[in-house]
């Protein structure tokens, strides 16, 4: 069996997740952020990174507004250069189109990597290891190294490989989370 390369992979499941109709990809989101919700590490995390859906992710967005009633830091990522820095996110206003027309905190505190509890992570392919094919650039792979928190890979279950080609800068998550189940420790938990 041929294995793909990541430019491969990455261009087949990104077509894949983008032909997902709208109510589809609305009833997922709302299953993997129930999922998020009864994660053990969501619940007792101050400090939670989120991201800005593009291309069809998984929209988690309506939860950082619920992590914010809860008495919990929301967290933004924003591109500066050939890195992620993290933001206090209070509120919706201070979201506008940044690089790759990603909605990105305009402006607020900046909190450092190893302060975040939760880190929320998109991919278009993980693997049962928690490695990950993001766009390519390595941003999270840069970003992942400096969290001390527990880092959660959000997908579909299309996305979820056995395995995928990883190289030696690619930070793995600590679980994946996607509509049907959680990952972890090479687990599976339906739910």
């Amino acid at each position: 069996m041929k294995v793909l390369k990541k430019s491969e992979l990455r261009r087949a499941y990104l077509n894949r997740r983008e032909a997902m109709g709208e109510e589809e990809v609305f009833l997922y989101s709302e299953r993997i952020k129930r999922g998020v919700k009864s994660l053990p590490d969501f619940k007792g995390a101050k400090k939670i990174l989120f991201y800005c859906p593009i291309k069809n992710e998984p929209d988690l967005t309506s939860l950082i507004w619920e992590s914010i009633s809860l008495g919990k830091e929301a967290l933004l990522p924003k591109v500066d250069g050939d890195r992620l820095r993290i933001y206090k996110v209070e509120h919706s206003n201070q979201l506008k189109p940044g690089s790759f027309c990603i909605l990105e905190p305009e402006d607020g505190t900046q909190v450092e990597p190893e302060e975040v509890g939760l880190a929320l992570v998109p991919g278009i392919v993980f693997d049962t290891k928690g490695y990950r094919i993001g766009f390519g650039k390595g941003f999270y792979d840069r970003l992942l190294k400096r969290v001390k928190g527990v880092k959660v890979g959000v997908a579909y279950s299309f996305q979820v490989l056995e395995e995928i080609p990883v190289d030696s800068w690619d930070e793995p998550v600590d679980l994946l989370i996607t509509e049907t189940y959680i990952l972890k420790g090479g687990k599976k938990y339906e739910y």
